[in-house]
């Protein structure tokens, strides 16, 4: 849903401190894309997110990620004004300037939430094109090269209601990069769509992210989204576990092990008492009932396998485990449901 023009003053007014140093890095000036601090908002007596923050940089390709209802849609639309979010203390800013003056961003911003915004009865062209003409689109993506981007350039003359979801899904991406925005949200955008075009969703996203854009993109779907996200905000039950780059993520990560090991109570406990061992989880959340997991960062597996036998353990398994957006979505969640706090890792 690109947002309508108007004529659009100044992002912000001067400072009134004044000028930066002459030798302090402009890029340290630059407002980020998407500011979002102390979000909440409730449904009747359903609080759908609580004291959401996350703070999106002008370039990143952010990957907002968590299971069907966490809350990441209602995240998103309050965070681009489109959503009034409960009374309170909160920030909540596009591009420098606040959420609730999204219109005067026209052309800079674009998001899409589904595809309910096209017209059945047109073609793809024609929908694309009443886009333009509705949004006042002049100069940048032409309707043909909009069309090639999510590979629909064969299908410009069927109606919009002749297309399956995932066509009306690619068809609503083409209407959101007329104009070249500075600033896309796609909300589900893999929804409906085949291992072909997932693919070709992942491409042009990191595509747009490398010719300057920043994307924002919300997915239950870690694996592919761990193919191009440069930074992620992990979301559960409308509570942030950890946001900040994926590098970053991962690294908090390295080290791992899971293992089998009888008998486990006292495998456990020997592990625990190693330096640089960190039990993760040890028969509970979405480990196995004899499965342990720990966090080794200054210890080999060798080394863990051979303080257990010593320590009169049977040990049947033993895996170091590579580092992986998924893996580290089911650790947040497991130590969320321990009542463990969130790792709140960040990172440029």
């Amino acid at each position: 849903m690109p947002v309508p023009p108007t004529p659009a003053p100044p992002l912000s007014a001067p400072d009134p401190s004044g000028p930066a140093p002459a030798d302090q890095d402009p890029a340290a000036q630059t407002p980020p894309a998407l500011c979002v601090r102390g979000l909440s908002k409730t449904y009747g007596r359903v609080r759908a997110v609580r004291d959401v923050s996350l703070t999106i940089g002008e370039g990143q390709l952010f990957g907002l990620m968590g299971p069907t209802g966490c809350g990441k849609t209602t995240t998103l639309a309050c965070a681009l004004g489109l959503l009034r979010p409960d009374p309170g203390t909160h920030t909540l800013e596009i591009l420098g300037g606040p959420a609730a003056s999204i219109h005067r961003r026209a052309g800079r911003v674009a998001a899409v939430f589904d595809t309910a915004d096209l017209v059945p009865g047109l073609t793809a062209r024609a929908n694309l094109r009443y886009a333009q003409m509705l949004l006042g689109h002049e100069g940048g993506r032409s309707l043909t090269e909009a069309l090639q981007l999510v590979g629909l350039a064969d299908l410009a003359g069927r109606r919009a209601g002749a297309m399956s979801l995932g066509q009306k899904r690619r068809l609503s991406i083409a209407r959101a990069l007329l104009g070249q925005p500075r600033l896309l949200v796609f909300d589900e955008p893999l929804s409906g769509l085949d291992a072909v075009g997932v693919n070709q969703m992942l491409e042009l996203f990191a595509r747009l992210r490398d010719e300057g854009a920043t994307v924002v993109l919300s997915s239950h779907r870690l694996h592919e989204m761990e193919r191009i996200v440069t930074h992620v905000g992990v979301l559960a039950d409308g509570e942030v576990l950890a946001s900040g780059s994926l590098a970053d993520l991962l690294a908090s990560s390295q080290g791992r092990v899971r293992l089998t090991a009888t008998p486990l109570d006292r495998a456990r406990d020997l592990l625990a008492a190693l330096p640089g061992v960190t039990l993760v989880a040890a028969g509970a959340g979405d480990e196995r009932a004899d499965e342990i997991v720990v966090q080794a960062t200054a210890i080999a597996p060798a080394a863990l396998n051979r303080a257990l036998l010593d320590g009169g353990c049977e040990v049947s398994a033993l895996r170091p485990e590579r580092a992986t957006l998924a893996a580290v979505f089911s650790s947040l969640l497991a130590r969320k449901d321990r009542g463990e706090a969130a790792s709140g890792v960040a990172g440029s």
